[in-house]
């Protein structure tokens, strides 16, 4: 079994991707007709229908394009789609402005009136109360225009970066006397190596061969960020933050709450690394030695067909509904075959299309559940809503995922053969924790320092050496050899590029996704119908509405120490194994 994209779902060629931008075009011209039309509230519901009728023909365009090129980088046909849709989308957005400035104008008492006199425009309630939550942030033609040239200013800037990592090379290594290429590909396979010096000269020389661009890639941070602070500032936002967490009606406390949380318990983390370092027998370990699994060596491959069944068997509690809904998208909406075309070093789903090359390890494993459960969560919105409100936040759109990866973990320990596989599965679950939530608080801190920088100074490659430094010793601890070019980790920080505090999201997600997995197996206060409303309702509601359907609060700081407690036990667990297994 093969697991490949059709996207003929989307278009059935290139063709009709281009076919349908002319498309598009038209209606834009003839939505242009309300410009200059008094609305009432007929014409509104035919100006917004028309509205999202061409938002998602762009959306589809924009994805159709994406796939493509994440499919095949190396072709420029296919970088010519990325580039052809992504300019496309930002001027669709701009040649809609008018409308929600045309809304605005009419002010919310009228906008009321039209709702009560034409029920259909019920639908749009969410977007117009939206609107006008947001229309100090909404600005001019000009100042609109001044916002879509940073756009696409930061958007040809993330071309470069993307093209960049393309073409780095990560140097190479000697193995048994033969020389290997390091590639995105292979190189959490070498970091993970039981050869202390093959990790060790590989993290090394990727950090070099990194450090040497590190003034092209700070050179394109600064741009980036610069264009953001200034778009922010265009929108009327005090902070970059500020408007993230606008747009997802975010309180601030979560932020906060969650870094205060995860700097209170960094102990935790340093115990689990300090166990694993007694596992490896290694009296001063670096940053390098953290990548080995603990699992005694264990050669646990998976088949696409075994990759499968597991998931599936560990997904059973979500219930038949569910794992309906993941037979019908493993049939063209997951691409998942190696193919040195492909991007090597991203796994993502959009829409409900999810990437990834899958060489049957187990990290291939997880990350194969956790996409899933991404699209189905997207499979469900679509199925139950409009386009306007289909895609998931992005704030509760990991909880979905990170569900399906603990789903998975715990089947793995229930079902080991061996104790060496029990702490591999314990370890793994610690570890997903350390990655999930400690790192990404870690990079949300870093992101938070670099754009209070960016205000007053360039953000030099020294600069960004030494706060990154200042942040691994924080959270990794004392009992770590912090090798000279270790700090220079910030050039691969990807997120930092492409989105604007996305990493702290992951935390959050692997918090309310235990907090889930504790209501709904263990206490059943929370049923498999409520988790299916959750994951159809989309963007429906804002984000911290949609999480009281699964009874989580997450501005209550209790609810980020539950998730602690979890971790704490699993470490302690750990430790006994670990004890037992020294004294037999």
């Amino acid at each position: 079994m093969e697991l490949k994209w059709n996207l003929e779902e989307l278009f059935k060629d290139d063709q009709e991707f281009y076919k349908t931008i002319e498309n598009v075009q038209e209606k834009i011209t003839n939505i242009k007709k309300y410009e200059n039309i008094e609305l009432d509230a007929k014409t509104l519901l035919q100006m917004l229908d028309a509205k999202y009728i061409i938002k998602e023909m762009t959306n589809n365009i924009l994805v159709y394009g994406s796939l493509r090129y994440y499919k095949n980088i190396k072709s420029e046909e296919c970088i010519t789609l990325k580039t052809t849709a992504e300019k496309f989308n930002s001027y669709v957005n701009s040649e809609l402005n008018f409308i929600d400035l045309k809304i605005l104008n009419l002010g919310p008492a009228k906008i009321n009136d039209f709702t009560t006199l034409n029920p259909q425009l019920a639908i749009y309630k969410l977007y117009l109360d939206n609107l006008f939550r947001s229309q100090k942030h909404i600005q001019n033609a000009n100042t609109q225009e001044k916002i879509k040239k940073n756009i696409d200013s930061i958007n040809e800037e993330l071309n470069t970066y993307n093209n960049m990592l393309r073409d780095i090379k990560y140097g190479e290594v000697l193995i048994e006397g033969e020389t290997k290429e390091i590639t995105p590909a292979n190189l959490a396979k070498f970091l993970a190596s039981r050869n202390r010096k093959i990790r060790k000269e590989v993290y090394l020389t990727v950090n070099q061969k990194f450090a040497l661009k590190e003034d092209f890639f700070a050179n394109i941070l600064n741009l980036i960020f610069g264009y953001r602070i200034d778009n922010a500032k265009l929108e009327q936002y005090d902070t970059v933050l500020e408007k993230v967490l606008f747009e997802e009606n975010i309180d601030a406390k979560v932020i906060s709450s969650l870094i205060e949380a995860v700097n209170k318990n960094l102990n935790l983390i340093q115990k689990y690394l300090d166990l694993k370092a007694q596992f490896l027998k290694i009296k001063k370990p670096h940053l390098y030695d953290f990548g080995v699994p603990l699992d005694n060596n264990l050669k646990i491959k998976y088949s696409y067909e075994e990759a499968i069944a597991i998931i599936k068997k560990a997904l059973s509690p979500l219930g038949e509904t569910y794992l309906k809904a993941v037979d019908n998208l493993l049939s063209g909406h997951i691409d998942a075959v190696c193919d040195e075309n492909k991007h090597q070093s991203i796994v993502f789903s959009w829409n409900t299309y999810s990437f990834m090359n899958f060489k049957g390890a187990y990290n291939d494993l997880k990350n194969l559940a956790h996409e899933i459960g991404h699209i189905v969560n997207y499979y469900f919105s679509k199925e139950n809503l409009p386009f306007i409100y289909a895609d998931s936040t992005i704030f509760v759109g990991e909880t979905a995922s990170i569900i399906n990866e603990i789903l998975l973990n715990k089947y793995l320990y229930d079902n080991a053969q061996s104790e060496e596989e029990k702490i591999f599965y314990l370890s793994k679950e610690i570890e997903n924790y350390f990655t999930s939530v400690f790192k990404q608080t870690m990079y949300t801190e870093f992101e938070n320092k670099l754009y209070t920088l960016k205000q007053t100074k360039e953000l030099t490659p020294k600069l960004l050496a030494r706060e990154y430094r200042k942040l691994i010793k924080k959270y990794y601890g004392e009992n770590i050899v912090y090798d000279k070019n270790s700090s220079a980790e910030w050039t691969r920080l990807g997120h930092l590029y492409r989105w604007s505090y996305y990493p702290y999201k992951y935390a959050t997600g692997l918090i309310m996704a235990s907090v889930v997995i504790n209501s709904l197996l263990i206490e059943k206060i929370l049923t498999k119908e409520q988790y299916l409303k959750f994951l159809a309702s989309g963007s429906s509601l804002y984000s911290l509405d949609l999480l009281k359907i699964l009874n989580i609060d997450l501005t209550n700081s209790n609810i980020i120490e539950e998730g602690f407690k979890v971790l704490e036990n699993d470490i302690n667990k750990l430790a006994k194994i670990l004890e037992l297994k020294k004294n037999t």
